[in-house]
Formats: structure tokens, sequence, C-alpha cells
């Protein structure tokens, strides 16, 4: 139960980068639309294989036992999808396209979730590698 606030938001968050990536690879104009930003298929493809290697890196974190492992990827994980989340806000903000919405909340929830869970682990004391 204790990896389970883990490993959920790690295979949650690897699904939406593996769905993303298809869509940027086979319909990137169709997903640069739902932006503000300007479709580039190149782009797009460049984005298709960094969303290929974090849904990879994701994966292998959610099927690790050690707890502090998993704690460590959904800490960078927080802080991508702050640095994301806060990109796609800015898009909203600027015209509420589909997609600037609904990542900026998506990525907002996968902090919110993910500093939850790392805070319940650090109370629970179920991370060794953070005890002193």
């Amino acid at each position: 139960m204790k990896n389970l606030r883990f490993d959920l938001l790690l295979w949650l968050w690897s699904l939406a980068a593996l769905c993303a990536a298809v869509a940027h690879m086979i319909m990137p104009v169709w997903t640069a639309a739902g932006t503000t930003w300007a479709p580039s298929v190149h782009w797009q493809r460049e984005i298709a294989y960094f969303d290929l290697f974090l849904a990879t890196l994701f994966i292998w974190a959610a099927r690790q036992q050690d707890l502090a492992v998993k704690r460590k990827l959904v800490l960078l994980l927080c802080v991508l999808s702050l640095a994301l989340g806060e990109n796609h806000l800015e898009g909203w903000l600027q015209e509420a396209k589909p997609f600037h919405v609904m990542f900026a909340v998506a990525n907002f929830l996968a902090v919110v979730w993910g500093g939850w869970a790392c805070w319940h682990a650090r109370v629970a004391g179920t991370c060794t590698a953070m005890k002193p």
C-alpha cells in the first residue's frame, strides 16, 4: 500500500506521456492546433522522443521495489510537472486552448499528488533514505 501512491502517479504520468508521444508523432499539426504554439513537425517529434524517454524512466521507477528510488523519481516528476504546468498555464492565460487547460491542470495535480505522496512517506518514515 505504501508504494501505491508513488506507483499510481508514475504509471498514470507514463500513460499520459505515451499517449502524448503518439499524438505528437502521428498527428503533429492536430496536436499543435490544441495550443497557442505554431505547428512544427520536427519540434513535435522531438517532444515525442522526450515523452517516450520520460515514460520509460517512470515505468522503470514504478517497477522498482526500493521506495527511496520511487520517491526520488516522483520528486523529479514534480519538478518537471511544475515547469511544464507553468508553461501550459502561460499558454492558457494567452488563450484558453484545450491542451493548455488540460495539461496545466494535470501537471498541477501531479505536483500536488507527488508532494502529498512524498510527504506521507516522510511522515510515515517508510523511506530509509530519508532517515537520519
